[in-house]
């Protein structure tokens, strides 16, 4: 009986060991850390059409600020004399632009229709081979030039139907600039192509040559 009791007595005597705490280990919350190690990991993606990351950032505002005024007051105005004005106002700004520098600093493309003597014409194309293009300069360009000419090809067509004359004569002037000028710098453009891939061609050809002569040599 003593035994007993003084076994109950070393038992109520001995500390009790310390209650670890408890771990949560529910995956219904993700943890930060893995989020942002998975975010770093995608890279982000970037649009072509922003401007921070353009080379030229005003000549790109330029490529589209002109067709974009001219299309606007047409819009605006309609049959109305003003918008015969200034519809040939803002073209004429935008081709003469275009043609001249925007072309030249967002493409590194410049083309000439040159009239010669005996009443022909005859295209020159001009290039910069070693010239870096930026691909939001370019993107803007080339979007510039085909969306504003497919858009006055809508009307063009849309107003010779319903036989609105005042309009179609506009639509003609509208049309005709933009479309010169994306003409002129498609073929422009295949030049400089064509020019490149020769160039490769004579840059292949002569490594191969001197690459046969030093073994021949030998």
């Amino acid at each position: 009986m003593e035994e007993d009791l003084h076994f109950k007595i070393q038992m109520q005597e001995m500390p009790s060991a310390p209650t670890k705490p408890l771990i949560q280990t529910s995956t219904d919350e993700p943890t930060k850390l893995s989020v942002a190690s998975t975010s770093e990991s995608i890279p982000l993606q970037t649009s072509n059409y922003d401007l921070n990351r353009a080379s030229h950032p005003k000549a790109c505002i330029f490529t589209f600020l002109f067709k974009a005024l001219a299309l606007l007051f047409y819009l605006i105005f309609g049959e109305s004399i003003w918008s015969f004005i200034l519809v040939i106002i803002f073209s004429a700004f935008d081709f003469w632009t275009v043609k001249n520098i925007t072309g030249r600093l967002l493409v590194g493309l410049k083309w000439e229709n040159i009239i010669l003597e005996d009443g022909t014409s005859k295209w020159e194309f001009y290039s910069m081979p070693n010239k870096q293009i930026n691909t939001v300069d370019k993107t803007f360009f080339w979007t510039a030039q085909l969306g504003f000419t497919l858009a006055w090809a809508i009307f063009t067509f849309s107003n010779m139907i319903s036989f609105t004359l005042m309009k179609f004569v506009i639509d003609i002037i509208g049309l005709s600039l933009c479309w010169t000028n994306l003409f002129g710098y498609y073929k422009c453009n295949g030049d400089h192509k064509k020019k490149m891939k020769d160039l490769q061609g004579d840059i292949t050809n002569k490594v191969v040559t001197q690459f046969v002569g030093q073994m021949m040599s030998k």
